[in-house]
């Protein structure tokens, strides 16, 4: 358990919460993801733009010299760099929408995933930093760093969990179970493709409200096992790996 769990300590809030809020770093994160994502997705929308750009007068060169064939091409070489002028441009307004959030605007959506009142939010603001909260790490250090993820945290009524992208608080008196799964994934081997596999731990809420991460299986198992000493009712299907279609079922 020791090697999943530590008490929270002030070396730990000094370098992950030095404002004493989870919420507030987590909003410096997402600002910060979000400039480097800003900038690789102006430097993909400048290249669409600029072969846009380039189309549109070699299809007016070729239009003026009567060169049919040739035009048709260039048109449809426009409307290919125009797709991904767009495409980017769309992710490019999504992430800049993300820098924009206030953390009132980051507490109220967190809230809302996890079926969770903005008051319960702010009360488990408060609790993350307090020495009988748990540091919950779900990988190892390199792992961790690899995947993005950061630890989880587990207050006295609150859990909270981030994966690569996103963090989830759920209640804990509000899970009704807490399950490992096998995720799959394709990936490219040569000209073949293969299956790839990553566990995560799921937790879900009597009302379909779902957080995860990634784990360990043993980290996962000791992550089951302490949160049903405080809620014996949570169902682990024993322990078991259960697919993802599977967890996908209970969601809906």
């Amino acid at each position: 358990m020791e090697d999943y769990f530590k008490r929270m300590n002030e070396e730990y809030i000094k370098k992950n919460y030095p404002e004493r809020s989870v919420f507030k770093a987590y909003k410096k994160s997402m600002g910060s993801r979000g400039r480097t994502g800003c900038i690789i997705m102006g430097l993909f929308m400048a290249g669409g733009l600029a072969g846009l750009i380039w189309s549109v007068r070699k299809t007016l060169e070729f239009m003026q010299s009567g060169d049919d064939e040739t035009m048709k091409v260039g048109i449809v070489i426009g409307i290919f760099f125009l797709i991904v002028t767009l495409f980017f441009g769309g992710i490019l307004f999504l992430v800049t929408k993300d820098m924009r959030r206030s953390m009132e605007e980051w507490i109220s959506r967190i809230a809302a995933a996890g079926g969770c009142s903005e008051g319960e939010m702010r009360e488990f603001d408060n609790q993350a930093v307090e020495p009988d909260s748990l540091i919950v790490n779900l990988l190892g250090k390199i792992k961790a760093v690899t995947t993005g993820q950061k630890s989880g945290i587990l207050t006295r009524d609150y859990i909270a969990l981030y994966n690569s992208t996103s963090l989830g608080v759920l209640k804990v008196s509000r899970i009704t179970g807490a399950y490992l799964t096998d995720n799959v994934y394709d990936v490219k081997v040569g000209n073949s493709i293969k299956q790839a596999h990553y566990l995560t731990i799921n937790l879900i809420t009597a009302d379909k409200k779902n957080i995860w991460a990634e784990t360990s299986k043993e980290a996962g198992r000791a992550l089951q096992a302490i949160l049903m000493e405080r809620c014996p009712e949570i169902d682990t299907a024993g322990g078991a790996v259960l697919p993802e279609s599977e967890i996908a079922m209970m969601k809906r």
